[in-house]
């Protein structure tokens, strides 16, 4: 998975890229004019980050090759994942958007889970630099998730007291760091998942 941070508005033809494929901002009238072989995504309506973020969803959705989906998780993020496995998907991803924070968490997917029992899956990983600015870490599952059990361990292996929230929507696990105690980027986190 990664996550495409649109905290600024976007510009037309500024491109976005996952893999091979390559999205292009165009803000000219349906049916529109970007570069040949890339995939349009119509900010023909505005170029904000509300209207950006939700048509580089549908971009993404009706359009790609790579088995991936996309959905907005908040006003300026865009989480993308792969429905396959994703412990041996390491796509790389980068865009040329100008504007401030415009950006993907990092320059491949990351945070594959492990596989397991079916309909149990655990994943596990420190967060990057982005997820500890914005205070939250996103996990995909390859099921919809009922259950949830988190573990926070510090760098040298000691269990920390987390106690932020954890919200499920469908197979994504989102921890955010709301509570007293949070995880850093030196923490390992462990999300057990259960169908």
């Amino acid at each position: 998975m990664n996550v495409l941070r649109l905290a600024s508005n976007v510009a037309d033809g500024e491109i976005i890229t996952i893999g091979g494929e390559v999205y292009e901002i165009d803000t000219a009238a349906d049916p529109g004019s970007i570069t040949a072989g890339r995939i349009r995504v119509n900010c023909s309506s505005g170029v904000t980050p509300t209207v950006a973020s939700a048509q580089f969803v549908i971009a993404l959705n009706a359009n790609t090759t790579l088995g991936l989906t996309a959905v907005a998780i908040s006003v300026n993020e865009v989480l993308v994942f792969t429905n396959n496995d994703s412990s041996a998907i390491a796509l790389p991803c980068s865009e040329t958007l100008a504007g401030a924070n415009n950006a993907w968490a990092t320059a491949a997917f990351y945070g594959g889970e492990s596989s397991g029992v079916r309909g149990l899956r655990a994943a596990q990983r420190s967060p990057n630099a982005q997820e500890v600015t914005i205070g939250n870490m996103h996990f995909v599952f390859p099921f919809a998730v009922s259950a949830v059990l988190v573990q926070v361990r510090s760098s040298t292996g000691a269990a920390k007291a987390w106690d932020g929230v954890t919200t499920v929507s469908g197979q994504r696990v989102t921890l955010d760091n709301t509570g007293t105690t949070d995880w850093a980027a030196t923490d390992n986190v462990v999300v057990l998942a259960s169908a």
